[in-house]
């Protein structure tokens, strides 16, 4: 583990990003987030990211904001899911059935994709609820370096082996991919028996191994130092380019 160097990254993203007027901090307090989320014009909070449905601790998330001045602009959760050698299969029905079941004995999803069980095992990290407040919808570079700052931060607390979200396949055709920092994307990793709003079938899973987050977070790094600051391009901002986040990065861009 690159411990020294991935400090070291945090440093130099936190202070491009500082050169552009954002300050990034970690939230201390999980129970201000719902109120930082209205502040953010956010409606809602996933159930996979709100502090109301789980009980997070300093060792079991991360929720991330970026300021410029009293106001937020982007923020993200992490949450750490140590599995071990449990079924991806199996932990997700019994944790999206908690999450959007109504109290309900009945399963919420069905046919895990194959490849997925047979990748997703082990310390895992899911990203959720990344958002991005109107004012700073196109800013695309500045959202790259806020979220490679989360990758590297997740990387240094918890060295997990793999990262993953949920996207919406509208925002993979507008570039969320490389954005959003993952390096393979799967459709259908699953089907939802009856897509609870706002999840659908047609968000795919994005993953990001743990031997390839040094290599995503570097690039975000080195556009960063490239840029001379986040360009808004009003025409990408009228088509809706990259709404939110992620579908559960929604929980996003993401929902």
């Amino acid at each position: 583990m690159r411990t020294v160097a991935l400090a070291e990254a945090i440093g130099r993203l936190s202070c491009r990003l500082s050169d552009w007027g954002y300050v990034v901090k970690e939230v201390d307090d999980v129970s201000t987030v719902p109120g930082l989320v209205d502040l953010l014009g956010k409606s809602y909070l996933t159930p996979l990211s709100s502090p109301g449905h789980n009980d997070f601790t300093e060792n079991n998330v991360i929720w991330l904001v970026a300021m410029k001045g009293d106001t937020p602009v982007f923020a993200g959760c992490a949450r750490l899911e140590d599995i071990g050698r449990e079924s991806i299969s199996r932990y997700w029905s019994r944790t999206l059935k908690r999450a959007y079941g109504a109290n309900s004995d009945a399963p919420v999803i069905e046919k895990v994709r194959p490849e997925v069980e047979k990748k997703l095992f082990g310390r895992l990290v899911y990203f959720g609820d990344l958002y991005v407040n109107s004012s700073e919808r196109g800013s695309r570079v500045a959202l790259r370096s806020f979220v490679a700052l989360g990758h590297l931060a997740v990387s240094l607390k918890w060295d997990p082996d793999w990262i993953y979200c949920f996207v919406r396949e509208e925002d993979l055709a507008r570039g969320a991919g490389v954005i959003y920092g993952f390096s393979t994307l799967l459709p259908e990793p699953f089907n939802w028996l009856s897509p609870p709003p706002p999840r659908s079938n047609s968000e795919w899973l994005a993953l990001l191994p743990r031997d390839e987050i040094w290599s995503f977070a570097g690039a975000s790094l080195r556009a960063a130092l490239r840029s001379a600051g986040p360009r808004r391009d009003r025409s990408d901002n009228q088509q809706g380019v990259i709404k939110d986040a992620p579908a559960e990065c929604v929980g996003s861009h993401g929902e």
